[in-house]
């Protein structure tokens, strides 16, 4: 994309006499604007097949943050500088501006009534927190680089029709990324039930927003390195897509969401999980979830993470929440298709399963004490699912499932899969073990009466 460049090499110097703002230098950097694909330092596992790739840009105006700035208000175009003038300029950003907070030798901070804007570079060393329950609108590319920060105390909203990414890299210490390739269990910590498996380097985003949303009713956006969101995820349109080796999650007492005609589809070693279990819905689904697509096919397996609930029906002693506990609560609930693309000759699989990661995260007006953290740790790790009627289900591997594990209307649907096995981590490989009938009441396409506690399907 061509930008409006100055002809001189411009800098700004601010009043304080302090280190002066180098636009050509900035600029010159690969950043979410200009994300200079070519660069392979800069993007070193990029295979071309991507979306976002291809997609063509209209030239734009392009701001750039004052680090040495005392205000904190990203609405204040006086914060702002233009990198085709030099100058502020004459309004705030907008869904048509790309914005840049440049790296930084020392931490600074910026704020403001949130944001809205088109590409979203945040650099080292800055820490952007838009507060007062304000949120963000973006309609391009989001890079948070090494070392940045970002946070919304409420939503990102990833809007627009174009095809777009997010990206922000593994820790650099490589310790989640290693766990993540292997497939590691991370195991149960008596000692401190709720460490978190996935917490992120402390000068890094832990988590971008309190809640996401994606709502591109011709576009995508793609997942590069490792995301979160600390609660509620919702692709109301479009294609969400966790690329090649990356990671999206989703925590506390979050259901991922996916609405009637979206798309989730999980690339080669793409997972999308939580960060620890709860005794909650983890995901509800009308829509398709995928690994691959027809045009990008898998080579390697594609995960879809859940936790898991109290299926073995063990007598969990909490205060307040008496029924959270109960037996019978679902993992998953697929009212949409589950299929994998697989490439010729592979058999990469969209597997669906179990996280792996074996924190206790909890959820709001629970009371937990040393009897329910002893009875936790000896429930074994096995998911409960409930598939709809007019699922389509192919080229898919369930696993960790206990007997009973799938829940149907009627298990005769079976019959229609194509290319379904199940992995090591299923109680049984006989699908008549690991499926039930469900014929009691739905509630928009999910299960609401309690399940029946049998003991084939509550035991080892």
């Amino acid at each position: 994309m061509k930008r409006a460049m100055l002809t001189i090499v411009a800098a700004i110097a601010f009043c304080s006499g302090a280190q002066a703002l180098d636009i050509e230098a900035i600029t010159a950097k690969p950043t979410a604007d200009h994300p200079r694909y070519d660069d392979k330092r800069a993007w070193p596992d990029l295979v071309g097949d991507e979306y976002f790739v291809k997609q063509q840009w209209p030239e734009a105006v392009v701001l750039i943050w004052n680090p040495t700035t005392e205000s904190l208000d990203a609405g204040d175009p006086a914060n702002w500088i233009d990198t085709s003038t030099g100058k502020a300029p004459d309004g705030g950003p907008d869904m048509d501006t790309d914005l840049i907070f440049p790296d930084a030798d020392k931490r600074y901070r910026v704020n403001g009534k949130g944001l809205v804007c088109r590409h979203l570079t945040v650099g080292r060393n800055a820490d952007v927190q838009p507060g007062g329950g304000h949120g963000l609108a973006i309609f391009g590319n989001l890079w948070i680089q090494p070392g940045g920060n970002l946070y919304l105390y409420r939503s990102i909203v990833f809007q627009g029709n174009r095809h777009t990414f997010c990206r922000e890299d593994w820790p650099a210490d490589n310790v989640q990324k290693k766990i993540h390739d292997t497939g590691a269990i991370t195991p149960f910590d008596r000692r401190n039930p709720k460490e978190n498996a996935w917490k992120r380097n402390p000068i890094s985003s832990e988590r971008l927003s309190y809640f996401m949303s994606h709502d591109k009713p011709e576009g995508s956006t793609e997942i590069l390195g490792c995301v979160s969101c600390k609660d509620e995820f919702r692709v109301a349109s479009g294609t969400f897509i966790v690329g090649r080796d990356s990671r999206f999650y989703n925590g506390e007492a979050a259901t991922l969401h996916v609405g009637r005609g979206a798309t989730i589809a999980l690339m080669d070693g793409a997972l999308f999980g939580k960060r620890g279990n709860q005794f909650l819905l983890d995901c509800s689904s009308q829509g398709a979830i995928t690994g691959g697509t027809p045009d990008r096919p898998l080579k390697r397996d594609a995960r879809l993470g859940l936790g898991y609930a109290n299926w073995m029906n063990l007598p969990f002693p909490q205060e307040k929440r008496p029924h959270g506990s109960r037996y019978g609560a679902l993992s998953g609930s697929f009212g949409g298709g589950l299929t994998g693309y697989p490439a010729e000759g592979s058999d990469a699989r969209l597997v669906v399963g179990w996280h792996r990661v074996s924190a206790w995260i909890g959820h709001r007006g629970w009371t937990m004490s040393d009897g329910f953290y002893d009875l936790y740790a000896t429930l074994q790790p096995k998911i409960t699912i409930w598939i709809g009627a007019e699922s389509e289900i192919k080229n898919v591997r369930f696993d960790d499932l206990h007997r009973g594990g799938i829940v149907l209307p009627d298990k005769a649907i079976m019959k229609n899969w194509k290319n379904v096995s199940f992995g090591d981590g299923c109680l049984s490989k006989d699908p008549k073990e690991l499926a039930r009938d469900y014929k009691g009441k739905l509630h928009r396409g999910q299960p609401t009466d309690p399940l029946e506690p049998r003991k084939e399907y509550t035991s080892m």
